[in-house]
């Protein structure tokens, strides 16, 4: 075996006791497949496109040990649900990959019990490190990785892995041209955890959204502006927290907490 199938081989042999099969069934009787990782021994991370409060929930282990769990919530940003196991999980919480070596060009691997399969693997790289999208309604989904490791159906809510073993993000969907988003994991934990505590997690909102620019030069010195980069604002809700702080429609920001800031997930969360 040649060294990148060895790599590969030995981190899904390192990850493979935290990702689970999950199934859901609604009260009308649907059945719904696809993967989960496991927080923590009672707790486990998958998509809500898999399953819903309402819902029966089983999850199955790579050994076949099958657990009752149930569905305590489901983050209406980021689409993650939450299930509560009824029997302690016997596995160990999974290594997470710290923030600052999640890089573009990272080798990475999908992993999940996709088209109804035992557990699988697809292979890619890192493309975008801490995107943002945002929801019909305007509201910003930050801290996503773009890859293109292929997500298939059933591997929704498995672990985006580097080849240490260590997880990055949770699958997410397919996105657009052969590219794919996962929730960063330390954002995932994150909601996870205040949903365990409190029962629901919170979200910063700025109440405009924008894009990155470099201004021109000659803008910088007509305007008097501070920076000559900063966000552009496109859309201002005249309700919300940007508008009472005297942002307007493409007005620049530049810093917050001090520093001055290009991304506005960024400034979120300096400000969240």
């Amino acid at each position: 075996m040649d060294q990148w199938s060895r790599a590969i081989t030995e981190a899904l042999a390192a990850i493979r006791p935290v990702v689970v099969h999950v199934t859901a069934v609604d009260p009308k009787g649907v059945t719904t497949v696809g993967t989960g990782v496991v927080l923590d021994n009672y707790h486990v991370l998958t998509s809500g496109q898999i399953a819903a409060r309402e819902d029966a929930c089983t999850i199955r282990t790579f050994e076949g040990k099958k657990f009752e769990a149930e569905c305590i919530a489901v983050d209406p940003l980021y689409f993650i649900a939450v299930l509560r196991v009824k029997h302690r999980l016997p596995v160990d919480p999974p290594r997470i990959t710290p923030r600052s070596e999640i890089q573009v060009g990272r080798t990475v691997l999908a992993v999940g019990y996709a088209l109804g399969l035992e557990q699988t693997a697809s292979a890619g790289i890192v493309t975008a490190t801490d995107h943002t999208v945002y929801r019909p309604e305007r509201f910003p989904v930050d801290g996503l990785v773009v890859t293109d490791a292929s997500i298939h159906p059933g591997n929704t809510g498995g672990p985006l892995i580097d080849l240490e073993g260590r997880i990055l993000g949770l699958n997410g969907i397919q996105w657009m041209n052969g590219l794919s988003l996962a929730v960063r994991f330390d954002v995932a934990a994150r909601i996870a955890n205040q949903v365990i505590e409190y029962g629901s997690a919170t979200h910063p909102w700025l109440g405009f959204f924008g894009q990155p620019e470099v201004v021109d030069p000659t803008l910088v010195s007509l305007l008097e502006l501070p920076a000559d980069r900063g966000v552009v604002v496109q859309y201002l809700d005249q309700s919300g927290p940007g508008a009472r702080a005297g942002r307007g429609g493409g007005g620049g920001g530049g810093r917050a907490g001090g520093a001055r800031r290009t991304q506005l997930g960024r400034v979120r969360r300096v400000g969240g």
